[in-house]
């Protein structure tokens, strides 16, 4: 068996980890798929277009493609099996993006013809109704019938109003607005409506660009979020509201296909609630899609939010993690040119470095994005998709003169993994990146205000400066570093 620099690369293993010990690439689950297509190798069969999946050494699995075919000796003789394997991981990833996007187009395309005719049956309905309760004569029963049937017809046009809104064919009328206005506007509103057991509180950005943008489906857009962020939190817990600028670059954009590179202004919106599963999130943008029990959803909220973003030429992305509370954060472009005599800022140079960082972190394509554009920097970068395996690294002498690591991760996760390094090797520097904003990431998890935080998706300017902003930072006592909050938020 042969085990080159490629095979190396794709599994994490040396050749020496490999040749000669048990096959430690194969998921406990496919054992006995891999028996099977062993067995028929050796039996001379040649097999073309696998997929099957393999273990990483950093304990990730990967989506593997390729053939194998048996390999003779010069007497004929069977001497092994010769495999051509491609990591087909990334590219699985990105086709699943593309047929969900299509899907979300396909369903706003039939939602919005449906929106369209049933719109017509109302207006039928409900002009004839208002016909009818202009007759002084009707009997008292009769007009409180009418008048259930009117109340009812305005409640099935809200809702065809939110699938028009999910299609993007509701009417709009942008204006140029400042985000920090509007969130101010609704605050007593929302107070009111959430109730005392919800804290809120609102981050707005000094400086913030304008946006243009349909300002009273925005202000509904934010209220039916924090609506549904209050449902999450039953027992009471803490919302949060922030507004930044924010540049979405092309590497991001690769990755969520639909978005225009370029400058935007962000609308977040943080709770400390329940969470919602992995295998839910590509749904919950959907129309009618609920979690809530019968008769208290209708499916519709979420969907008229996304497609009013879409709409506005926008961007929406949801993190979650169970038990931890959601972030959905809302991408605006900036509205038009600079004013007259404003200075347009030119691209600032990248920090660079070359002190070696360890990086931190169990989304394989998270970790292999931010290694890119680490090394990018000129920084030498080791690897690792987890708190005990950094520990070990650093257990067994080796040197680093920074850490960057998530938050949320199994086990050892970024605050205890931080906390220990402070402890033990107190002159090393830590960052975090999180997928929720920096200022909800500090308040509900177990780390200080003087916390480094990089939140996702950032730009490379964005990581570079924190970088050597950290390296260069004079090092503080570890007692100002790590604070004990309660549970809430925890990335």
């Amino acid at each position: 068996m042969l085990w080159n620099k490629t095979a190396e690369r794709m599994f994490g293993y040396s050749s020496d980890e490999v040749l000669g010990k048990p096959y430690p690439l194969v998921p406990p689950d496919a054992e006995s798929e891999q028996r099977a297509l062993f067995t028929r190798v050796m039996a001379g069969e040649v097999l073309r277009d696998l997929t099957f999946r393999r273990r990483h050494k950093d304990g990730s699995e990967r989506d593997i493609h390729g053939s194998a075919a048996p390999f003779y000796d010069a007497s004929g003789k069977l001497r092994g099996i010769a495999c051509a394997l491609e990591d087909v991981t990334e590219k699985l990833v990105t086709e699943q993006m593309l047929r969900q996007a299509q899907k979300m187009e396909a369903v706003g395309q039939l939602t919005g013809g449906v929106a369209h005719d049933f719109n017509n049956i109302l207006m039928v309905i409900m002009a004839n109704v208002e016909m009818l309760q202009e007759d002084e004569s009707l009997p008292p029963a009769h007009r409180d019938m009418l008048d259930s049937i009117a109340t009812s017809g305005q409640r099935a046009a809200e809702m065809t109003r939110r699938l028009l809104a999910f299609s993007r064919k509701q009417r709009l009328e942008p204006q140029p607005t400042n985000l920090n206005d509007l969130v101010a506007g609704i605050d007593k509103l929302l107070r009111r409506s959430l109730g005392e057991q919800i804290e809120i509180e609102a981050i707005l950005s000094d400086d913030l660009w304008t946006t243009s943008i349909d300002r009273s489906q925005l202000e509904a857009a934010v209220i039916n979020l924090c609506v549904n962020a209050r449902d999450a939190m039953p027992d009471g817990g803490r919302l949060l509201i922030e507004t930044a600028n924010t540049e979405l670059d092309h590497e991001y954009a690769s990755h969520n296909p639909g978005v225009v590179p370029g400058q935007y202004v962000e609308l977040a919106v943080s709770d400390t609630g329940a969470g919602i599963p992995p295998e839910l999130l590509s749904k919950v943008l959907e129309p009618f899609f609920t979690t809530k029990g019968v008769g208290k959803g209708t499916g519709l909220g979420l969907s008229m939010v996304y497609g009013f973003i879409k709409q506005s030429n926008g961007h929406i992305k949801i993190y979650s993690e169970v038990g931890h509370g959601t972030t959905i954060r809302m991408y605006l472009p900036r509205s038009d040119a600079p004013a007259e005599g404003e200075a347009v800022n030119t691209a600032p140079a990248l920090p660079r470095g070359s002190e070696r960082i360890l990086l931190v972190e169990d989304d394989q394509q998270v970790l292999g994005a931010v290694s890119a554009q680490l090394r990018s920097l000129g920084y030498a970068v080791t690897e690792t998709g987890g708190g005990q395996d950094a520990l070990d690294r650093l257990e067994q002498g080796e040197s680093f003169d920074l850490i960057l690591t998530d938050l949320v991760m199994p086990g050892i996760d970024g605050p205890q993994l931080a906390k220990i390094v402070a402890e033990r090797w107190s002159r090393m520097k830590v960052v975090f990146i999180s997928g929720y904003s920096e200022h909800a990431a500090i308040r509900h998890s177990r780390i200080a205000a003087n916390a480094r935080i990089v939140s996702k998706p950032f730009r490379k300017i964005d990581l570079a400066r924190q970088i050597r902003e950290a390296l260069d930072q004079v090092s503080l006592d570890s007692s100002q570093t790590f604070q004990q909050t309660e549970s809430g938020l925890a990335e």
